[in-house]
């Protein structure tokens, strides 16, 4: 995908329409796609740590559900299991669950210990 181009916005949405669809569910990043997703990332990255035997990690969904859609152009919002993604959860020191991380440029800009959902509406737009 042409994600960091500044390319024609036809481009992008074309693109972005012919990309499978994750039916309303916010991605899960690997380690892998973490640079490319969110350190080369051209928009704001908000990016929720979270493990499956947290309660408050599974009740955040709906609401990120909801803001990806929102903002789907403007910015993007990631979870990471660090159950699967034990390095990730190391190089960014996730001890707790939830933890929700801003990048911009690249550079994590604010970080968020904790079950607030009304919090991540507040960090969409701070960082837009």
């Amino acid at each position: 995908m042409c994600s960091g181009s500044d390319s024609d916005p036809f481009i992008k949405a074309y693109v972005s329409s012919s990309l499978p669809s994750h039916d309303g569910l916010v991605q899960s990043l690997s380690a892998s796609e973490w640079n490319s997703l969110v350190i080369q990332s051209k928009v704001p990255v908000i990016v929720v740590f979270i493990a499956k035997d947290c309660a408050e990690c599974g009740s955040l969904m709906p609401e990120l559900e909801f803001l990806d859609s929102e903002y789907e152009y403007m910015l993007k919002f990631y979870t990471v299991d660090t159950d699967e993604e034990l390095e990730l959860a190391k190089d960014y020191r996730i001890e707790y669950h939830p933890i929700t991380i801003v990048f911009k440029g690249g550079e994590e800009k604010e970080r968020v210990l904790g079950y607030y959902p009304q919090m991540l509406g507040q960090l969409a737009n701070k960082y837009l």
